[in-house]
């Protein structure tokens, strides 16, 4: 990667963490309690689990991920804002190393993609996520849906995500997933976040996001980003660049009554919990 490429990447993830302040606005939308106790799935880079530790002094935040890097990274960010109250750890969200009932919130921020890729695995994400909660505790999911795409600009962004790999869900069917789960849901909201790439900075994006892939999972079998940009790069040029994640859907729900039974399916890789 060149320099622009790299003074590419460092700005959109500068802006990314950020995010046009979408995280603020919708922690600013949980109902959270001082004293009480979060866990943030697919923390990444830490950022919304700090976002709910700032915005209700709760007891304690637990942020998860079964990327070693993003926890480490998590944990700098962590460590730079002086947090009291946050820990990160590498965890498979499949397996919650915690007991039943442990938290009062569970929250989890533009993670769903890349945790879930089928209907049957978003089941079992909902369903383990259900068991840690108390009864009548608050599930906050911010995704990215396939309707919200509304420009042919998104519309590509979505799609490259999906060539690359990701998976998303329309707004129906996480409603009925969280309803057969035993979720009561409260509010759906959506929120824009402007981001926009021109073309150079989506071939750096696209680089960053398929290196990512071994970086975070060890995948060796990752696509070669130079066979996705050369796929992608003609209709990127076409539309003058790639709007990434342009509108989050924010589901605010709450643990109601029992969920449905689930038929047996395999369980993902094993959990490493790391202190």
């Amino acid at each position: 990667m060149g320099e622009r490429g790299l003074r590419v990447i460092r700005e959109f993830q500068s802006y990314y963490d950020d995010l046009n302040g979408v995280r603020r606005a919708i922690v600013q939308r949980i109902p959270i309690a001082p004293g009480e106790r979060w866990l943030d799935v697919g923390t990444g880079d830490g950022w919304f689990a700090l976002e709910i530790e700032k915005a209700g002094s709760p007891g304690v935040v637990v942020g998860i991920d079964l990327a070693r890097c993003e926890v480490e990274l998590a944990r700098q960010h962590a460590r730079d804002l002086s947090s009291r109250s946050s820990v990160f750890v590498q965890m498979d969200a499949y397996r919650l190393a915690f007991p039943s009932e442990t938290f009062d919130g569970v929250g989890t921020f533009l993670a769903l993609q890349d945790i879930c890729l089928d209907l049957p695995s978003l089941h079992r994400f909902l369903g383990e996520i259900r068991r840690v909660l108390k009864p009548g505790g608050w599930l906050a999911l911010a995704t990215t849906t396939p309707e919200d795409a509304e420009t042919p600009s998104q519309r590509l962004a979505l799609e490259i995500y999906q060539y690359i790999r990701a998976g998303f869900f329309t707004k129906a069917e996480i409603r009925a997933a969280l309803e057969r789960m035993g979720f009561q849901v409260e509010q759906v909201e959506f929120y824009p976040t402007g981001v926009n790439l021109d073309p150079d900075e989506a071939r750096a994006f696209i680089q960053f996001e398929c290196d990512w892939l071994e970086r975070a999972y060890g995948w060796r079998n990752k696509p070669d980003w130079r066979a996705v940009w050369a796929r992608f790069e003609p209709r990127i040029r076409e539309l003058g660049g790639l709007e990434v994640d342009a509108k989050v859907t924010f589901f605010l729900a709450r643990k109601a009554r029992s969920p449905e039974p689930l038929r047996a399916a395999p369980v993902s890789a094993s959990a490493e919990v790391h202190a």
